[in-house]
């Protein structure tokens, strides 16, 4: 990923009893994190809504939209996304296998969902809010109505297959405002003078 390309590097003192006797490690600053702010790149102009189709990748987006799957990371970026595995929606055979490894039984009840109601030509009660096992819906008149008719079950499986498609309404950068991207991201990526600093891609760690 291109994006570790453009991370600064930071000297890390790795010592055995005290800070005098040991030797210091060049490695990436993985805490190095900047804030793209609306009045630098407005963001009803620079991003664009995306839904992630089964299987597709930060990197099969990035080449689909920038043609260079090296810009993966910005995708990643823009969406916060920081652990790939557990941020990223699942394909279909990657879902299944997650939800018959957690659960013993997907099939069984999470929790249940309202059917709808309608009552005189209107609705008196929406479909899909969560309920007890117990719910019964009573109409104005004082008809109640039975269990199976009034709430669903709603399944493990259907739980999680549901939070994974909410992770595929995902941001990417319009194509016209990527350079412009990648410039403020590698300017605001490097150091500024300190008593840490050595130059704008490297510092040294005090602790």
């Amino acid at each position: 990923m291109a994006y570790f390309n453009k991370i600064p590097n930071i000297l890390y003192l790795k010592y055995k009893k005290n800070p005098y006797d040991g030797s210091y490690l060049e490695i990436k600053n993985l805490f190095a994190r900047i804030k793209i702010v609306d009045d630098v790149l407005p963001s009803a102009t620079v991003f664009e809504d995306y839904f992630v189709k089964d299987s597709e990748r930060p990197d099969t987006i990035a080449f689909d939209k920038y043609g260079d799957p090296g810009l993966d990371w910005t995708i990643l970026l823009v969406n916060k996304i920081v652990n790939y595995y557990e941020d990223w929606p699942k394909d279909a055979a990657s879902l299944d296998e997650y939800i018959n490894s957690k659960y013993q039984n997907p099939r069984d009840a999470q929790s249940y969902r309202t059917i709808k109601q309608v009552y005189k030509g209107k609705t008196v009660l929406e479909s899909g809010l969560e309920v007890g096992e117990s719910f019964q819906f009573v109409f104005p008149n004082g008809d109640v109505v039975p269990k199976s008719e009034s709430r669903v079950a709603y399944s493990y499986y259907e739980y999680e297959a549901a939070i994974n498609d909410s992770k595929r309404e995902i941001v990417t950068i319009n194509p016209d405002y990527m350079d412009e991207f990648v410039e403020i991201f590698e300017n605001e990526m490097k150091y500024s003078p300190s008593t840490e600093y050595i130059n704008e891609n490297l510092k040294v760690s005090n602790n």
